[in-house]
């Protein structure tokens, strides 16, 4: 029983200087395989950009446009996504750290149909509010591949269907760190 509470002592002790070898603290990334549900959310291809603001704490914003244009007097449509991330981050290991906290998007969404001269628009605000849990195995001191499960809540305009529900999702990462 000794050995144990000695043991457990000393996992303790590493702990603290296990995050003060903290990796660098801003980096870039990409969600490299977003799963489709439906929601606005996986429409877009998202750079993110993972700071530390504490020893375990992250701060994600996120960036995503995408525009599609159909043949003449079919739908073009534009959208410009805005997040952010907030994560407590623990090393688990020397090359592996797993995360968990929330995700808020807000995506501006524009659809445009019709012929030319008599095309019809249509506007409006997106937001998305997942809970996300993930991971990333750094390869490299400054490369790391991850992945995320999300749970949460979105609610649509009318220019994207004006619905709102509950959706999973999962992405891949790839995160580049440079300071």
């Amino acid at each position: 029983m000794r050995k144990l509470v000695l043991t457990l002592a000393a996992l303790t002790m590493a702990l603290p200087a296990a995050a003060q070898e903290r990796r660098t603290k801003i980096g870039i990334g990409i969600a490299i395989v977003p799963i489709e549900t439906g929601n606005f959310a996986n429409r877009t291809i998202e750079l993110y950009l993972p700071i530390q603001i504490a020893p375990q704490l992250r701060l994600e914003p996120s960036l995503g446009i995408a525009t599609s244009s159909g043949p003449d007097g079919g739908t073009d449509t534009r959208d410009l996504t805005l997040g952010v991330g907030l994560f407590f981050v623990q090393s688990v290991a020397t090359p592996v750290d797993l995360y968990v906290g929330g995700r808020l998007k807000l995506n501006f969404a524009r659809v445009e149909q019709g012929a030319p001269g008599a095309r019809v628009s249509n506007s409006g605000a997106d937001v998305a509010l997942a809970g996300a849990l993930g991971g990333e195995y750094y390869l490299v001191p400054k490369f790391s591949i991850g992945l995320e499960g999300q749970l949460g809540f979105y609610s649509n305009s009318s220019a994207s269907g004006d619905n709102s529900g509950v959706f999973t999702t999962g992405l891949a990462f790839l995160r580049l760190y440079f300071m």
